[in-house]
């Protein structure tokens, strides 16, 4: 569908900091397929070294391939201080939407 509402999913690991890394996944917010759109996205990482670490950050525009187009995305953890004071950085590509 032209103009299509639509999501992506999205999933990765961090960067390695004091030793270990976290996982995360999800689905963007809808934005309407449309030239220069993007999506934001937010959530919670893996537990691990007890403590999680908060993201949120935009995607890039639409980067478009035939049949349909992805984001990247990148960004940086918010703090934790457990089991010292570190964030941990990501980025990745959303999943490809066909609309």
């Amino acid at each position: 569908m032209p103009n299509g509402i639509h999501t992506h999913d999205y999933s990765g690991r961090t960067t390695i900091n004091i030793e270990h890394r976290h996982e995360y996944s999800g689905t963007t917010s809808s934005a309407p397929d449309r030239a220069g759109h993007f999506h934001y996205l937010e959530g919670t990482t893996s537990l691990n070294d007890d403590h999680v670490h908060n993201y949120n950050t935009t995607t890039s525009p639409a980067i478009y391939v035939e049949g349909g187009h992805y984001h990247y995305y990148s960004g940086a953890t918010g703090i934790a201080f457990i089991p010292e004071r570190h964030i941990h950085y990501y980025n990745q590509n959303t999943s490809t939407y066909m609309g």
